[in-house]
């Protein structure tokens, strides 16, 4: 992946620390054709947490990053005919730079979701990766297309940061924690507004380069196709659920076991890390339902023992799903 971050970051941190655990140096990271992996990025972003003295700096940073910072995914965002081009352009390929996450765009009602979801378990770094790309997206309607941010909502899938008080300096929208997935919506509306800078060459050329770019992301799509996999899994309703194992999806996706924990590993995870985070994301869904039981969740994930239930729950939230219900209310 793009080394882009860390170059930026090291005019705030001072490099040994910021590089600590990485295997990377500052001369490294200054050569514009380096590639780095996903875990050297990871390690880096979760260094800054510990070296900045404001767990909430990355707010005002997101701010700074530049127009063409993201390089084509940027360009194709700005040169796009109209808001919802460049949206879909952002979606599709913004991933590319960033292949720890995944997004899609999806019309609910009218509203347009543009949805952002880690394909590993970030950590603590999670606010930071996920808020990052927000921001980039509300300053861009806020320049380009000047629109009233007042009527769009961002929705994130974790609970409230200790800084939550201070987003209202940061993000122009509402902010809402909690919930079932990381969205930034708007009125489906504000789609067909047109660019004033749209450049059909410029468009054509940026779109051309992020299609090439992420053709080379076989890891990133490797793991797409995983959670894919586990999403159809348990759409079944004929049959119980139980999780489906390494030979087995390893198998769908025409790769030999060995293939498959390589591409994950490349990506720093497993495939436990994989499911783990599925299962965490689709039991927070469920238990917005109120209409299902915990032991009817516990059941539909493949668990025939409540009490298993409980403790794989605990590990994960550090408490029951019970009391993690009643604090979504």
């Amino acid at each position: 992946m793009p080394a882009t971050y860390g170059r930026h970051l090291l005019r705030l941190f001072e490099a040994e620390s910021l590089l600590c655990g990485t295997g990377l140096d500052a001369p490294m990271l200054d050569d514009p054709d380096c590639r780095i992996m996903v875990r050297q990025a990871l390690q880096y972003i979760h260094n800054t947490l510990n070296l900045a003295d404001d767990p909430a700096w990355y707010l005002k940073w997101a701010g700074t990053l530049t127009d063409h910072f993201h390089g084509s995914t940027s360009i194709a965002l700005l040169s796009a005919p109209t808001l919802g081009d460049g949206l879909d352009a952002f979606v599709r390929y913004f991933p590319s730079r960033i292949p720890y996450m995944d997004m899609q765009g999806r019309r609910d009602h009218d509203r347009f979701r543009a949805e952002l979801f880690p394909l590993i378990d970030l950590g603590a770094a999670t606010p930071l990766l996920v808020e990052t790309p927000m921001i980039i997206l509300q300053q861009h309607l806020d320049t380009v297309y000047g629109v009233d941010l007042g009527k769009a909502a961002l929705s994130l899938s974790y609970p409230p940061t200790v800084y939550a008080a201070r987003y209202l300096e940061y993000f122009k929208c509402s902010v809402s924690f909690n919930a079932h997935c990381n969205a930034f919506s708007i009125p489906t509306e504000w789609r067909s507004l047109k660019n004033i800078g749209y450049i059909e060459s410029t468009w054509a050329h940026a779109v051309a380069q992020c299609a090439a770019t992420m053709a080379s992301s076989r890891e990133r799509e490797t793991l797409g196709q995983v959670r894919e996999y586990l999403s159809r899994a348990f759409e079944r309703d004929d049959e119980r659920r139980p999780l489906p194992v390494l030979r087995e999806v390893a198998g769908a996706l025409h790769l030999s076991q060995r293939t498959l924990i390589r591409r994950l590993r490349h990506l720093g995870t497993s495939y436990q890390d994989v499911t783990d985070d599925f299962l965490r994301a689709r039991v927070r869904e469920l238990l917005t339902n109120d209409g299902i039981t915990v032991r009817e969740i516990a059941a539909s994930l493949g668990f025939d023992n409540p009490a298993n239930f409980g403790k794989m729950f605990k590990r994960w939230f550090g408490t029951s799903p019970g009391k993690y219900r009643k604090s979504l209310c």
